[in-house]
This record gives C-alpha cells, sequence and structure tokens, in this order.
C-alpha cells in the first residue's frame, strides 16, 4: 500500500478545514471508498489533482511512462497516496449519460437552479434517469442517463436542444461562461476527453463530490460534504 510518508503533513487549509487536512486524512478516506470509487472509474481514463504542498495543486494526466492513469484492483493502492486529493474521469467518444455543470458561484442560486433543471428533465424522453450530484466545490451536476451509448457530441446536442425547446435559456445561459447574477447550465463536460469530477472523490476543496436526494437539496449545506 502506498500508505503516506509523512502522515502528519497538512495538504490543505480553507473554511471547511480550518486546522487543516492531513495525508492520512485523504489515504484513509480514500481507503474507506474503494469498492465505490473503483465501481464508478472502471474502464474510465483519469485525471488527478496531486496535492505538492499547502494548498498547491498539479494535474496530472499520464502515468509517469506516458500512458493513461486508471484505477484497477491492483493499481488502486500504488495511485492513491495522501496527495492524491481528487480524481476526475474523462469522458469518452461514446457514453450512456451526459452531465449538466450547474454553474454559479451562488450556492442559493445553484440550488434552484439545479432543482429547475432537475424537474424539467423529467419530461424529456430521451433520459432513462437523472442524478443530481454536489460537485464539491460551488455548485452541482446533474448526471442524465440515456437508453443507449450514443457519441458524446449527440448526447452534448440532444441535452442542449431539448433545454432551449423548453426555454431554460429564457431564464440561464447555456455553454456559456459564468455570469455573476445568471447561473450557466455548462454542457461542456460532454466533449470527448474532458473531465468531470467522480463520483466519491474529493474535490481540492476536501469537499466529497456526492449524490444529493431532490427532495432534500434546499437544505443542502457543503459543509455536509467534509470527510
Amino acid at each position: 500500500m502506498s500508505y503516506p510518508q509523512n502522515p502528519d503533513t497538512i495538504i490543505l487549509k480553507n473554511e471547511y478545514y480550518p486546522s487543516g487536512l492531513k495525508e492520512i486524512d485523504v489515504w484513509n478516506y480514500y481507503q474507506s471508498v474503494k469498492p465505490r470509487l473503483l465501481k464508478e472509474t472502471i474502464g474510465k481514463k483519469l485525471i488527478v489533482f496531486f496535492a505538492t504542498d499547502l494548498n498547491k495543486i498539479s494535474v496530472i494526466r499520464k502515468t509517469k511512462d506516458g500512458g493513461s492513469i486508471r484505477l484497477t484492483p491492483s493499481t488502486y493502492d500504488i495511485t492513491i497516496s495522501g496527495r492524491s486529493l481528487s480524481f476526475h474521469s474523462v469522458m469518452d467518444k461514446y457514453s450512456d449519460f451526459g452531465i449538466i455543470d450547474i454553474d454559479t458561484n451562488d450556492f442559493n442560486k445553484a440550488k434552484e437552479a439545479t432543482i429547475d433543471i432537475y424537474n424539467i428533465l423529467q419530461r424529456s424522453k430521451f433520459s432513462m434517469n437523472s442524478i443530481i450530484r454536489f460537485s464539491g466545490k460551488d455548485s452541482f451536476h446533474i448526471k442524465v442517463y440515456f437508453k443507449n451509448d450514443y457519441p458524446i457530441d449527440y448526447i452534448k446536442k440532444t441535452i442542449s436542444d431539448f433545454l432551449i425547446e423548453n426555454n431554460v435559456d429564457k431564464k440561464y445561459t447555456i455553454s456559456y461562461k459564468r455570469t455573476n447574477n445568471i447561473p450557466n447550465v455548462d454542457l461542456n463536460r460532454n466533449v470527448y476527453n474532458a473531465g468531470y469530477i467522480t463520483l466519491h472523490s474529493l474535490a481540492v476543496t476536501g469537499l466529497r463530490c456526492m449524490e444529493v436526494n431532490p427532495r432534500h437539496i434546499e437544505n443542502f449545506k457543503k459543509e455536509m460534504a467534509k470527510i
């Protein structure tokens, strides 16, 4: 196992962890979610956000020999260390799901927009199911499951066309840059090789990416995602 060489070293300090998040905290967390994280990452290429120093993060996309980063039962304990802070999955050319990123720095507006779009998606004919995830940062992702595998650009266009048909663009921007007052419905995760945070991974904030029941989102607080 890649047990931390310096378990008591603090790699992250912020409003959620004012006393600091240690290497051993991160390592213990990823040991506790091993089966669930492996299930989410099976067959996926990954991007690792690696803590090089206190509050300093390096983005790693390849192994030392230039290969793709993957988590398997045999590589998990080699890849996971006390500094492997966050894991993002890489979108394939074909997928049976799309990701809607509700992009805003106003957490209350993020909740409202997420529930609004989630409810609109319930009327779609292409979606089997939709799941809300707290991204571990300022907002939420909605994972939209399709009935079959499709090219990822088809998935992006299908979601975009549906949202526009339902006048979502009258309330929010769609796939634009974030503005101060209007949530942006970002569909740019739905591109080949784009990254999106993996369920059960920590974000660079040290908060968990976790599913949130639509009925509970109004009362959801970021602190609920602390480890």
